[in-house]
């Protein structure tokens, strides 16, 4: 090899140690940047240029193979899920841990009106025809039908806080499909003119882990430098640089509340999306807005209809002061559909406690108390499901507690799943500041090394050249 190769081919060398400099700055300037990812200016050897000798070979010296990422794809795969995991349950316990209207020991509530509703009818069995005690009754009766009126109150907010929260969702999730698809199309760009665009990569990573953070979806490569978006059901959100839309609309068999409605980039039909086919926090939150809540909701209903239809039924039987009957004690209700929001104590008896119908005969008052001890009876009655009204405030109680702890030690172990793929993609992906200075001294010195060569091989040149 003659000397001005050997000036080139460290020139060249020169070249590749001033790009591990700049990516190494570069590492250190994103050290503390979330969802970058180290890059790393790989070196390779040339093949040899010139045989010397019997079998032996000069080099070419090094050449850059290029800038690559330094990510694990087998965390990367198990970290979207963890993301998606972690982030609804964690959305779902937090939606369950505000509402309190269900528990059993809050005074109040509803098991605490309901046992003194019924010792009221107890004191008033003592002395049927005493006014007061009739009074004290029904005002017992009105804290029964507030109690169910302010736990349904409780879990209808709560479901309406959740709505309010897809959609909030829904808009952030679109934007962010949008600028997946956007960012497809400037790294196939790139890719295809033999540009390596690991900064646009990073962009989108950190988008496709806030994805799978809001709704569950997972990337699936095409092949081409893009990234496709599914969901948990398989709906496609992205495909290349074509991206769907995500929005709500109420839903009129659900109490009014929102469904996700994919709409597709082709302007067909828009469809709403089922839980199943949803994760993130968004599916996390509809979880617990349509199963949970919804479940106790549904049971508060019956049972305020099933309650006040026992009491109701038996009331009728009786006689008030008067000698008058038929009377209820709760305002009737149709179905149980929003029982418990709308129950409430007949109007009637609230303005007159003499017309409750605590007789057994229009003649026995104000002494005969036979149709209030039936009355004071439905509280061992037994309602839908076998139960009376108290073991059935406390199953929906029981019920309700037990899906919150699980779904509190889902919470619990799905963050720490992602906290350990976090600590491992951190190693394989971030950026060690201590390594990178490593790195740096080592750039330094072959820098420096193959500028000696040079200065070397010229003054060698420059030798050869008065020789002549």
């Amino acid at each position: 090899m003659d000397l001005v190769n050997i000036i080139m081919n460290a020139g060249e060398g020169l070249g590749v140690y001033r790009a591990q400099v700049g990516t190494t700055s570069h590492n250190i300037a994103n050290a503390n940047t979330p969802g970058y990812a180290r890059q790393d200016a790989v070196p390779t050897e040339t093949s040899p240029d010139e045989e010397v000798g019997i079998n032996g070979y000069i080099g070419r010296g090094v050449t850059l193979a290029g800038v690559v990422q330094a990510r694990d794809q087998f965390v990367e795969t198990q970290i979207s899920v963890a993301f998606a995991n972690s982030a609804g349950s964690s959305a779902q316990s937090d939606a369950l841990a505000t509402v309190t209207a269900l528990d059993p020991q809050g005074q109040g509530g509803i098991t605490d009106a309901l046992g003194k509703f019924y010792s009221s009818l107890r004191d008033l069995n003592q002395n049927p025809g005493d006014l007061g005690l009739r009074q004290a009754a029904m005002q017992s009766a009105q804290s029964v039908s507030r109690a169910f009126n302010l736990a349904a109150g409780s879990l209808a907010s709560a479901r309406s806080g959740i709505d309010q929260s897809v959609a909030t969702l829904a808009d952030k999730t679109t934007s962010l499909l949008a600028g997946v698809a956007d960012l497809n199309a400037r790294i196939s760009l790139a890719t295809n003119s033999g540009r390596n665009p690991n900064d646009l990569r990073d962009i989108r990573q950190n988008d496709l882990d806030q994805l799978a953070q809001m709704i569950g979806a997972t990337a699936v490569p095409d092949g081409h430098g893009s990234v496709n978006v599914v969901l948990p059901g398989g709906t496609c959100l992205v495909s290349g640089i074509i991206a769907s839309k995500l929005s709500v609309q109420a839903n009129t068999l659900n109490r009014g509340h929102y469904d996700l409605v994919f709409s597709p980039p082709d302007g067909g039909k828009s469809t709403p999306l089922k839980a199943s086919e949803l994760g993130g926090q968004i599916g996390g939150i509809i979880s617990a807005r349509d199963e949970t809540l919804g479940t106790a909701e549904t049971n508060l209903d019956t049972l305020a209809y099933d309650f006040s239809s026992a009491v109701n039924a038996q009331s009728k039987l009786g006689y008030a002061l008067d000698g008058s009957n038929g009377h209820d004690m709760f305002t009737a209700l149709a179905s149980s559909q929003a029982a418990a929001t709308n129950l409430a104590v007949d109007p009637s008896l609230m303005a007159n406690p003499s017309l409750v119908a605590a007789a057994g005969s229009a003649t026995s008052s104000p002494g005969d108390s036979t149709n209030l001890q039936a009355i004071i009876a439905t509280e061992s009655a037994s309602l839908t499901g076998g139960l009376n009204v108290q073991q059935r405030m406390a199953k929906l109680t029981s019920d309700y507690g037990i899906a919150v702890n699980m779904v509190d030690d889902s919470a619990a172990f799905d963050k720490n799943l992602l906290a350990d793929l976090t600590n491992a993609r951190e190693s394989a992906s971030g950026v060690s500041v201590d390594d990178e200075l490593i790195h740096l001294t080592a750039a330094q010195t072959a820098y420096n090394a193959l500028s000696k060569v040079i200065t070397t091989t010229s003054a060698m040149l420059d030798t050869l050249m008065k020789l002549i």
